[in-house]
């Protein structure tokens, strides 16, 4: 198949970086404003992903990716709310919770947010190194293998103890905006060790059950992670491990990824490998991915990222390779 990639990366590639740059010709003389705050009690923000995708063998195609809008302020002096959604797609209603803060050791929430489980799902879509979170993440993880945008409705208990950060949740476990299909609930726990200034060591367990209606059998859906990250001024290291255990089908997968800034604060080149398995008895479904990126951090999250991703499967129907080009615009 003729490779189109190319004409279309250029033009595609040409519209966005005239498009960054009348963003940074207006920012360069303004002070970085990432929200506006009306006062403590209602703060706006949000920022809106537009990209393009241009594959070797696919169709290639320009979208509005994302749009999110959040809201979040003080209640009181240890009441704090969120509210979170995306105006590009459904279901729009993302984050939706309150928070008490008891202490820095034991805070309380309860709502909608994101679970308890992995350093990549914690991470803020505004805010993940390349363009597309890692495959396992999106596969494997809580939250995310069904869909829900790693979410999910319950209560949480989390702080921060020494070098100790930890939450344990208790979830519905049928994802967001959805009530739960059974009376078990769900729980998820994470807990991150920081023994050195720049060191992160991590685990997370979630125990779950599902039925896909209330008449229908309860499954297992349980899942472990362990995670690692490194983060200096201008270097950084993160790795991590996914298992699940679905029903009778044993999964995993893992990435390590690293990334240095060539100019501080603005460009920033990163290296990503990572391998999915959503059956580890079945033969001939094992997919890696490589990813080579770029980020040139305009203003504060207004950035531009441009990646090359290589897929190499098992067998020769999972092989292909994509470039990819996003501007995020935020305020």
């Amino acid at each position: 198949m003729k490779n189109r990639t190319c004409p279309s990366l250029f033009a595609a590639a040409m519209a966005l970086m005239l498009l960054a740059g009348a963003s940074f010709a207006q920012e360069k003389d303004k002070k970085e404003t990432p929200s506006l705050a009306i006062s403590k009690a209602f703060k706006l923000s949000g920022w809106t992903q537009v990209q393009y995708v241009g594959w070797k063998t696919g169709v290639d195609n320009f979208s509005v990716r994302r749009s999110r809008l959040t809201l979040s302020g003080d209640i009181m002096k240890k009441m704090h709310y969120k509210i979170q959604m995306d105006i590009a797609k459904t279901p729009a209603l993302l984050d939706a919770s309150v928070d008490y803060e008891f202490s820095k050791a034991f805070q309380l929430r309860v709502g909608q947010f994101l679970v308890p489980f992995s350093l990549e799902n914690l991470t803020g879509t505004s805010d993940v190194d390349m363009v597309n979170r890692s495959q396992p993440e999106e596969k494997l993880a809580p939250g995310r293998d069904n869909s829900a945008q790693g979410r999910d409705v319950g209560v949480s208990v989390f702080g921060t103890y020494s070098i100790v950060d930890y939450t344990v949740a208790i979830l519905n476990g049928a994802g967001i905006n959805k009530a739960d299909t059974n009376s078990r609930k769900d729980l998820a726990g994470r807990v991150v060790l920081r023994p050195l200034e720049h060191l992160a060591i991590g685990g997370s367990l979630y125990l779950g059950k599902q039925s896909a209606t209330p008449e229908a059998p309860l499954v297992t859906r349980d899942k472990a992670g362990l995670e690692l990250a490194l983060a200096y001024p201008r270097a950084s290291l993160k790795a991590e491990y996914y298992f699940a255990k679905d029903d009778r089908i044993s999964r995993d997968g893992w990435y390590v990824q690293g990334g240095y800034f060539v100019l501080p604060g603005k460009v920033q080149v990163l290296l990503k490998a990572e391998a999915l398995d959503m059956n580890r008895n079945l033969a001939g479904d094992r997919v890696n991915r490589y990813t080579a990126g770029v980020n040139w951090f305009i203003a504060g999250r207004t950035k531009l990222q441009v990646n090359y991703e290589i897929y190499d499967g098992e067998v020769e129907k999972n092989d292909n390779q994509a470039i990819l080009a996003q501007f995020q615009v935020a305020f």
